[in-house]
């Protein structure tokens, strides 16, 4: 009796497995497909990040080339008027300043630069103003050294500046008054351009796809929410720009 037990016990066993292993089988091929699955899921994903990167990129890079045509319609005037009066020295000075700009215009190519290269840009383009406006152009800074070398996204406030002459200095008789204020408050910093000029907010290009809008659009695709851009005036009547990103030391660039 014993041996017919074990005989049945056995042959029990047998259909046990007889039936597990099929199952356990499917189990695993099912794992094995939705691993599979999930690879093939993160390996489109990555592609699709990829992808969104180099359009972010290439965005970001047609944004920092736009430049606004009147002012080389301006700067080639400006040039043309000093030769014609016979102020040499003044245009080749100027011709200088013109190729620095459109240099660093048309080749920089990081994301973020340290902002003492980004303010000798806007001087550049500041001198170049000046020859225009003389003695009327007066332009101050408020510039903390130890900002020296705080990365800034390339063109943020020479587009701020070029934004305060267009609409507001180029419209503005007698003295014109141009204000540059760079400093940290906390984790962020704080850039902001004042001018006195006639132009009330509206007046800004703030929805055609250049000036403040332009900068608005960089600071997404680079800092996300985590950046402020706001036009304003304050009591004393001026047109104040103020742009505000994280606070990003220069050895800690993206």
């Amino acid at each position: 009796m014993n041996t017919n037990k074990g005989g049945g016990d056995m042959f029990s066993f047998l259909i046990f497995l007889g039936v597990l292993c099929p199952i356990v089988c499917m189990v695993v091929l099912l794992m094995l497909r939705l691993i599979d699955q999930e690879l093939d899921f993160l390996e489109l994903e990555n592609a699709r990040v990829k992808l969104e990167k180099e359009l972010q990129e290439s965005e970001y890079h047609q944004l920092n080339q736009r430049i606004q045509p009147h002012f080389l319609f301006n700067a080639l005037n400006s040039f043309l008027s000093l030769t014609r009066i016979g102020r040499y020295e003044e245009m080749v000075r100027g011709m200088e300043r013109f190729s620095l700009f459109l240099r660093y215009k048309y080749q920089e190519k990081d994301v973020l630069v340290p902002f003492h290269t980004e303010l000798t840009h806007t001087e550049n383009y500041v001198s170049i103003q000046q020859l225009r406006f003389g003695n009327r152009l007066l332009v101050t800074y408020d510039i903390s050294p130890m900002l020296d070398s705080v990365m800034i996204p390339p063109y943020t406030l020479q587009t701020l500046v070029e934004n305060a002459f267009k609409h507001g200095l180029d419209k503005k008789s007698g003295e014109k008054v141009l204000h540059i204020h760079f400093t940290r408050e906390g984790n962020w910093v704080c850039l902001r351009v004042m001018d006195n000029g006639p132009a009330t907010i509206n007046d800004h290009d703030l929805k055609n796809g250049v000036g403040l809008d332009n900068i608005h659009r960089r600071f997404q695709l680079l800092f996300d929410l985590r950046s402020e851009l706001s036009l304003t005036k304050n009591t004393e009547g001026y047109t104040v720009a103020k742009a505000k990103w994280p606070y990003i030391p220069g050895d800690e660039g993206l």
